[in-house]
This record gives C-alpha cells, structure tokens and sequence, in this order.
C-alpha cells in the first residue's frame, strides 16, 4: 500500500441501461478530489490486506492490457480505455434488470512522495441519496452546514470497483466483495474478471460438493479430515484426504473438481483452516451451527407421515418469543 496516495488523472462519464456514455475526457479538479477517490482505493486495498478481499484475475491478456492502459499510458491510451471499458459495462447493464445509473470513474494514483508506486482503479459509483449536507468551517472559525444533492457512495461502501495492480501473488486486482453479488456481477463482467471464492469460504464450499456428490456421513468425515490435511487444489485436499482411510469413488473427486472449477466463484484452492458451518431446514425450523452441533442433528420419516428431528445438546434447550 502506498504512503501517501494521490490521484492524479481522472476520467467520469454517466453511464445507464440503454443510454450511449459520452466520450470519456480528461477531467480537471483530480487535486480537489483527490482524498475521496483515495479513500475508495485504499478501501478496497485494505481488505487485500486483511484477508477479505478474494483473489481476482482477468479473463485473459486482453482485458488486463486495458487495465494496464489505464495505469501506464498516455492520455491518449487512458482515454481509450476508460471509452471501451464505459462502453462494455452499458453493454453488460442492458442484460440485467433495473441495474442503478451512475458514473464510470477511471482514475490514476501515485505515491504522493516519490511520484512511483503507480496504480489504476475504475470504480462505479452511485447515487445512495438524493441530499445530505457536510459541515465547514468558515474563516472565521465558525462551523456552519452546507446542503449537497447527488451523494456518492461512501468509501467503503462501494459496490462495484477494483484497484489494479494487486500485490498479492495470485489476484491480478483487488475487487470488492459486494461485486460478487449477483446484482453487481455485471461490473465484473464488463471489466473481464473473475471473483474467486473468499479463502474462508473454501472449505464450505468444498464440504458442500462433497454432500452433493456422496452424503452427508463423508461430508461430515471431510469436515473432521479438514484440519489434518494440507492447503491445495480441491482435488489435492480430496485425494489426501482419501489417504486418511475416507471413501469418496473417483467419479466423486472428478465431479466435485470439476464444480468447483467452474463456480460462479472458482475455488482453486481449499483453506483447511477455515472453519465449516451447517444449517438444517425442518419445516418452519432453521437450525444453524458448527459442523459438530449440526453432526448432533438427526432425523427419521414418522410412520403416521413427516418427519422427526433430534437435536442432542448438553444443555436444555430454552425458547424466547418475539
């Protein structure tokens, strides 16, 4: 992460479903603006960081080419980016519902101290309401508020954006989580990446291709496997996790890579530190829990019709009322 960032170049056009986005320019006002914009990259940095950004890589050389031209090339070639890249997401707009209108905005960084360090982020930002007001002060010291209409999404809060390039070695950028939504997988399609899954939801997304493909006793012997096994590929972790003595058939391995592989959030790799939750549906009931407490869960089909659900605990169980 850089020091001291600021941005330095700076393209917005209004981009909307079935509306043709203006020629992208370069706009003048960076300095101005520059700490909101920051604030937005250093956002979604900071959860590459800590853990809570999944890796993301293009679609191939292409789509990172026009990334790179945002962060590295002339005016010229920065405009022809953000033009194409305006051009895609209306595309990919007009192949959802009632995606929100907003703008496209293409920006440079630098480090503020040394000039070096460059970075590109494209962000959409939206309108979240139609007024608000920020509080000045005035020469004088005095603090007064100010009306504002129009306001942008906090940062933060931003839905749909990535900063490029990614220092961790297996993500090309760093992409928000809330893009992965699937009212905001236009935005990753528009810009030609894939989300993988986040490293803690990779055993549960595992745990889950297994019940799928075999039941619910080897996913639960996988869960209990999990912690003595080594990070890897799905199949590595399946196939090691074989060697501990469970039975899962090799049409099972196959099929579960092969899922996972092609996931609207590939998992390439299996965190077996990450912990694996369960929930169990019974009629109006949804119980939710570890994997242990879910394992303590049963049920049998009731000869006068429906079902019977055990649930073991060690202490009585209590209700409230609401």
């Amino acid at each position: 992460m850089m020091s001291a960032m600021k941005a330095t170049r700076l393209s917005f056009v209004r981009v909307a479903k079935g509306a043709t986005p203006t020629q992208a320019t370069i706009r003048p006002g960076v300095d101005e603006v520059s700490a909101f914009l920051c604030a937005h990259a250093q956002g979604l940095i900071e959860k590459a960081i800590d853990g809570s950004a999944a890796n993301a890589t293009f679609y191939d050389a292409g789509r990172e080419q026009l990334i790179e031209d945002l962060r590295s090339g002339s005016d010229a070639e920065f405009l022809t980016a953000a033009d194409l890249l305006a051009t895609r997401l209306t595309d990919e707009m007009s192949h959802v519902g009632t995606p929100a209108s907003g703008l496209l905005v293409c920006t440079t960084f630098e480090d503020g101290s040394s000039g070096a360090s460059k970075l590109a982020a494209v962000l959409k930002l939206e309108v979240v309401s139609d007024q608000g007001a920020v509080l000045r002060r005035l020469d004088s010291g005095e603090e007064t508020l100010a009306a504002v209409t129009n306001v942008l999404d906090r940062p933060g809060d931003l839905q749909k954006g990535l900063v490029y390039p990614d220092s961790r070695p297996r993500s090309n950028a760093v992409v928000g989580d809330k893009a992965a939504q699937q009212e905001a997988r236009y935005f990753l399609r528009s810009v030609g990446i894939t989300l993988e899954a986040r490293p803690n939801a990779s055993a549960a997304a595992l745990v889950a291709a297994v019940g799928k493909y075999t039941n619910r006793g080897t996913a639960q012997q996988v869960i209990a496997a999990l912690p003595s096994a080594s990070e890897g590929s799905p199949r590595q972790v399946l196939q090691e996790i074989r060697g501990q003595g469970v039975s899962i058939p090799d049409a099972a391995v196959a099929a579960i890579a092969d899922e996972l592989a092609n996931a609207d959030r590939p998992v390439p790799r299996v965190d077996v530190t990450a912990a694996v939750k369960g929930k169990v549906k019974a009629g109006g009931l949804t119980i939710t829990g570890s994997a242990s407490d879910i394992e303590a869960v049963s049920w049998d089909s009731d000869p006068a019709g429906g079902w019977i659900t055990t649930i073991r605990t060690d202490t009585e169980p209590t209700v409230t009322w609401s």
